[in-house]
Order: structure tokens, then sequence, then C-alpha cells
């Protein structure tokens, strides 16, 4: 795109501001900001999966930690055990649609209520044990575009649950892996990993005056040994200049902080935005520059999969032709996944983030999976999440646009999320790092 066109577009949809430029919009609201490999089988959609009976391998990341493979906690090959939860839906089995093995959990939700919800309390004398670990799920929702999904771990009781909720933005109809991470929980101090004697399991539309009920299915729920030490990742949009002066130059440098800069090419050197020295000179410290299409006005699922995968392409090409090494990674563009962005985000990307509101277990299972972020400006919610990623030992990706100026998150509300990641147990890192360490499987 030449300059003045550039120029144009940046004038059609408005200097980035808090909601950010060509695909960063604060979609969803507060309903965001306040929820706070092993050897594979071909789904019914084409789609590989992990093994069904977990694998024993070990990987070891350059922190010289030891992570086993994920394993198989519920496959649902059996549904005996499962209920419909206070009679909201219907739940059989589908032979059908499956991730992997023979069968899945289908759950069609109440008429009146939209949600669909199953639990699972047959432990009696021997409680599930969580302590450690963390865990995904299988998920493919066939009625909405935009739902929910959230599992609850009682632990021991009902005073005592963890709750990870989730929102996705599709795609619809495709199964996608969960990474769960922790966003609410009820009487933290006494909560005992160690002895969950129900979990729970909740899917419902993400918009509340919808008519429609939730229609969606879940299969394998794995583990994974959780890693001594939860994570923070400070991510940014657009690649705007505020982003160098203040971020990078006035604060993360001085804290040892490296970050992750979502770049849309296309504006690099106009008013307001990075340059390809500044970027090198943030990567040198650390930072990974990655891929945001430029999608202009339009969601990325709102174009054809030729016009989609000619923008991934053209945005991996600048930054692997320059030497970034963040052309493995994309921040999908306004957040909304249809199929064909997850098909070709799972093609040319190793990790794709999207916003999810919360945590990510961690390790990081990469198949079929979108990375959740929640958006970092408010300062009260991050703190709560980043409580929660140092207490179960997983990843919250934080979002950030501008900072500081007019449109921009205040620097003083900036300088408290760092000071508080400063004060926590809790370690600064990037998609790169997650790799090093061995924590994308």
């Amino acid at each position: 795109m030449r300059r003045q066109t550039r120029r144009t577009f940046l004038t059609t949809v408005g200097a980035a501001g808090a909601a950010g430029l060509a695909g960063c919009s604060s979609i969803g609201g507060s309903d965001g900001d306040n929820s706070s490999t092993s050897s594979t089988t071909k789904g019914t959609d084409d789609t590989s999966s992990t093994s069904s009976k977990g694998d024993d391998t070990t990987t070891k990341g350059n922190d010289g930690q030891n992570q086993q493979g994920p394993q198989t906690f519920e496959d649902f090959e059996k549904l005996g055990p499962w209920k419909i939860a206070d009679s909201q839906g219907t739940l059989k089995k589908s032979s059908k649609e499956k991730y992997e093995g023979s069968q899945s959990a289908h759950i069609v939700g109440n008429s009146k209520t939209k949600y669909g919800q199953i639990h699972r309390m047959d432990y009696g004398a021997h409680p599930a044990d969580f302590s450690n670990k963390n865990i995904s799920l299988a998920y493919k929702c066939t009625s909405h575009q935009r739902s929910k999904i959230a599992v609850e771990l009682f632990a021991s009781d009902r005073g005592h649950i963890v709750t990870m909720n989730r929102t996705i933005y599709g795609p619809k109809g495709k199964w996608i892996r969960v990474n769960l991470g922790t966003t609410n929980q009820m009487d933290g101090k006494n909560i005992d990993m160690s002895k969950v004697f129900q979990v729970r399991i909740t899917g419902r539309p993400q918009d509340p005056n919808t008519t429609k009920p939730i229609d969606f299915y879940v299969d394998d729920i794995k583990t994974v040994s959780a890693p001594k030490k939860g994570m923070v990742m400070l991510t940014f949009d657009d690649g705007r200049e505020s982003q160098y002066s203040v971020a990078y130059k006035k604060y993360m440098k001085k804290y040892g902080f490296p970050g992750v800069d979502a770049i849309i090419t296309d504006a690099l050197y106009d008013d307001g935005y990075l340059t390809k020295p500044k970027m090198s000179e943030m990567a040198g410290d650390g930072w990974d520059m990655i891929c945001h299409p430029n999608t202009g006005a339009k969601q990325m699922d709102e174009r054809s999969r030729k016009d989609q995968e000619d923008l991934i392409k053209e945005s991996q090409n600048w930054l692997k032709g320059r030497g970034f090494d963040g052309y493995k990674y994309m921040a999908v563009p306004k957040n909304v996944v249809g199929p064909n962005t997850f098909e070709l985000a799972q093609k040319y990307f190793d990790v794709t983030m999207t916003f999810g509101g919360g945590p990510n277990a961690l390790p990081f299972i990469k198949k079929n999976s979108l990375m959740s972020r929640a958006y970092g400006h408010d300062v009260a919610t991050s703190k709560k999440l980043i409580n929660y990623a140092d207490k179960y030992k997983q990843v919250i990706p934080l979002l950030f646009h501008d900072i500081g100026g007019d449109n921009g998150m205040p620097e003083k509300k900036f300088k408290a999320v760092l000071e508080h990641i400063k004060q926590s147990n809790v370690e600064v890192v990037t998609l790169s790092d997650l790799e090093k360490k061995g924590m994308l499987l």
C-alpha cells in the first residue's frame, strides 16, 4: 500500500486510540475486562487432535524444567458419570462430531436461559487430583459465532470453586482446543486442588439477548504439569510510536521487561507509528515483533480466504525479510476468528493470539488452539489476572494500545500494572521465550 493510501486509510478509521487501528477493537467491552504433542488422529472436520490416552514423553526447556506430555483426564467415551446440571439443557453422545476417539459430549442449552451445563460429581472417596496441573479441552460451537465456555472445579466443595472462563470469538463450527486459565476463585485461601469432587462445564452465547440456545460439543479434557512459575506477557497492538517512546523507553526497559508488539507493517513510518530502527532496538532488548495483518475497516473473517492469505503472507514476508523472528506468531485483527482465518492461522503460525478474557494453561498445547489475551487498561482486573497466573502457574497476555497522550492508557495506570508484576512471583515473557522454555507443546 502506498504511503498516500495508508494515510487515507488512517484518516478513515481514525488515529488509533484505546481501541487501536485496523484490527484492534474493544469488542466485548466490559464483558471482557471483567471476566476475567503427542500422536495424532483426524477429527471429523479434518483437524488433528492429541492422543486419546496421553503421552508420557517429556520435553526440557532452556530453563532446565522437565515437562511431561499432556495426559487425558476425560475422553467422553462414556457419558455415564456426566449429567445435565440444574436442568440446563440436554446432554447426549455424538459419534458424528468428535475431536478424538469414537464420540464426544453434545450439549444443547435450555430454551429459557440459553445455557447448557453438565457436571461430573461421582468421585466419592477418591476425588480428582488437579494439584500442580493445568487443563484444556476441545470445544466446538455450532450455534453462535461468539460464545463463552466455563469450567468450574469444586475444590473441594461448593464453597471452594476455581472458575476458568473463556470468551470465544469463533470459529463457529470448528473444533478448537481451549487452554484454560483461572478467572475467579471462591475462598481462595482454602482451595484444595488435590480434592476436586465435581467438575462443571457451562456453555452459553456471548450475546445475552439472543433467542437461540447454545449448541456445542466438548471432548478430550487434558491435563499438563504446571511450570514452577506463573508468567505474564505484555502485548501491544498496531505498532504505535508510544509503545517505543513511553512503554519501552520510559518504563519497561528500566524494569527489564520485554514485550510483544503486533505490527501493522503498512502503517510503519507514518505519523504516530514505529519505524524499522525503533523496532530493531526493541527486538534487541528481547521484544517479539509479530504479525498483525492490515484488514482495514473490515474484520479478518469478512474478507475472502485468498485475501486473508495474501494479507498474512505480506505481513510475514515483511517481518521475516527484515530479520524479525516474530513472523511465526500472529495477533488476529479485531479478534473475530472465522473458519478460514482459523485454518490459515494453523497453517502459517506457531501461535495465534486473540481476545479471550483470561489466562492460558501452561504448558500451552498449540494444535488447534488460540491464545487468550485480556485488555490491560483496567488496573484492578490486570492485577487480579496476574495474581491468578501467579497462583495457578499460567500465562496471562495483557493487551495494550497507546500508552500516554490524550487517547492512550494513562502512564500512571500503566506503571501501576508494571509495579504489580515486579512485586509478584511471575516472570515476564514473550512468545519466543515460551518456545525456548518448552512451554509450547
